[in-house]
């Protein structure tokens, strides 16, 4: 008799969700949102686009990305005399939104479909998606009085699925006793190869270590052991490795003070870690109660302590060092790090590396800043070559750039912004010539892809290799490898984070510390 037709109008709502609020207030709030809005659905969509004149970009639609499509009218069946009719699922193979969701009441239940761009998502996302989906409304519907940052997106099944994986993967190491051992290891296989480099100086393993043993004798006489914590307040030096090696063969551990440091913090640090013994030099320091050594002063009294190794008084999980964080979220906290997360940092990063002897290094970065603990072990727990870079070098990308090309470094360490300085400065000077890394790693900030474009473009990414890795200083520098590709700098996106390193787990938690999925 004739054609029914019925217009369909987009209707586009926002909810405010707070995860304060409970279960049955958002099922409220969003029930009112969704009212107001009904009442004004004749309001066709291209008017409001017309009215609001949002900014427009090919690449998604205005106002909402994401759809729901809930068909909830009765379906009214037709028979036809002799005809068999079913329905017919349409592949437009075009997704029109990010996502669509359509919903249909059945004799089954709610039944549905996920259409989704593939320039966005992958299956394996999509499908995790709908479970969290499901999971959630079977939450909102057990548990209408929990607060809604309190449902879980994660099933049971799936958090111990999550939880299990990365277990599974993880590796042991067993490691040294301490650090000053394994460097002295390195002093009885290669005594004479150079351990320092400094301004025209080369400093051996022997040397570095006979001075470290003065020093450590000096320091026990002082009252320094295990758990003992010695402030150092000095510039790069050759004296500043022998005062870190120094403490550690004394048993202690040492709590770098960079001399910039305002006063009141300097005064905050020692007092919060509650250091008794303060190694200087070339650095004038009162330190109120604490015993003042001034290396450069007082080295002729040191020099009469014996050349031998301290008898060891260290285990792996004695204090190596306490780094404080610089406070930009509050008061600055001191980081207690023992022999062992260092050693492990190391076990655990070899097979991607394989550092040796044949290595050389810069200390590039402050060693009040984590980083340096990788470059200085880096180097001296392998019988390789350890570059000290002077403070003004470090803040001069040309200086830096020749001393790295006379050194021979190897291994350089770069965050981010400072290789952006030196990449400027090595294509001003014409290019690569004269350097000998094969392995650049990335730490300390965030990394853009697209910033390594100009170095790709001269060098590629296979000699150097280069390497982003991620950490913080409460968990011993470096937590996870990531190898960047030449493809993927090139095309200015990829995942730059990485993998953990094999003894260690990565999970991804919400500010309340609840395990996310994937």
């Amino acid at each position: 008799e004739g054609l029914i037709g019925f217009f369909v109008n987009t209707l586009v709502l926002r909810t405010e969700v707070d995860g304060e609020l409970r279960v049955r207030e958002l099922l409220q709030r969003v029930r009112e949102v969704c009212l107001g809005a009904y009442a004004h659905q004749e309001v066709p969509f291209e008017m409001l686009v017309e009215q609001l004149q949002p900014e427009r970009d090919l690449s998604y639609t205005p106002l909402f990305q994401v759809m729901l499509v809930l068909q909830n009218a009765p379906q009214q069946s037709v028979e036809w005399a002799g005809v068999q009719m079913r329905a017919l699922e349409l592949e437009s193979g075009t997704a029109k939104y990010d996502l669509t969701l359509g919903l249909a009441e059945s004799e089954r239940g709610l039944v549905g479909t996920l259409e989704y761009n593939r320039d966005l998502y992958d299956r394996e996302s999509m499908e995790r998606l709908v479970g969290h989906y499901q999971q959630v409304l079977s939450e909102f519907i057990e548990k209408l009085e929990q607060r809604v940052w309190e449902v879980r997106l994660l099933s049971a099944a799936e958090e111990a699925h999550v939880l299990r994986q990365g277990n599974e993967k993880r590796v042991d190491y067993e490691v040294g006793s301490s650090l000053a051992e394994l460097f002295e290891r390195q002093v009885e296989q290669r005594p004479a190869a150079t351990a320092l480099l400094w301004e025209e100086r080369q400093v051996s393993y022997e040397e570095l270590n006979r001075r470290a043993n003065q020093l450590g004798h000096y320091l026990r006489r002082l009252g320094v052991g295990p758990e003992s914590l010695v402030a150092l307040v000095m510039e790069r030096s050759v004296e500043m490795v022998t005062a870190v090696l120094g403490v550690l063969k004394a048993g202690g551990a040492y709590l770098p003070v960079d001399p910039a440091y305002p006063t009141e913090r300097v005064q905050f640090m020692l007092e919060d870690a509650g250091a008794t013994v303060v190694l200087t030099a070339g650095v004038e320091y009162e330190a109120g109660k604490a015993r003042v050594v001034r290396l450069d002063q007082e080295w002729q009294e040191i020099a009469a302590e014996p050349e031998t190794n301290p008898e060891s008084r260290t285990t792996a999980d004695n204090l190596a060092y306490v780094i404080y964080t610089s406070g930009s979220t509050g008061r600055p906290k001191g980081m207690m790090i023992t022999h062992r997360n260092v050693l492990r940092l190391f076990a655990s990063s070899e097979q991607h590396f394989q550092f040796n002897a044949d290595d050389v290094w810069s200390l590039f970065h402050s060693y009040a800043f984590d980083f340096s603990v990788w470059e200085l072990w880096g180097a001296l727990l392998y019988g390789g070559k350890l570059l000290l870079v002077k403070y003004w070098e470090s803040r001069t990308p040309e200086a830096f750039l020749e001393q790295v090309r006379e050194a021979g470094v190897t291994v350089l360490n770069q965050t981010p912004s400072a290789f952006r300085q030196l990449q400027q400065a090595e294509a001003e000077a014409g290019g690569a010539s004269g350097l000998k890394l094969r392995v650049v790693i990335f730490g300390g900030e965030a990394l853009e892809l697209s910033s390594l474009k100009p170095w790709v473009e001269r060098h590629g990414a296979d000699v150097p290799q280069l390497v982003n890795m991620y950490g913080i200083t409460e968990t011993t520098v470096h937590v996870t490898y990531r190898r960047l590709q030449a493809s993927e700098i090139e095309g200015g996106s990829g995942k730059v984070i990485g993998e953990p390193l094999a003894d260690l787990v990565l999970y991804v938690l919400d500010e309340r510390m609840q395990v996310l999925p994937a």
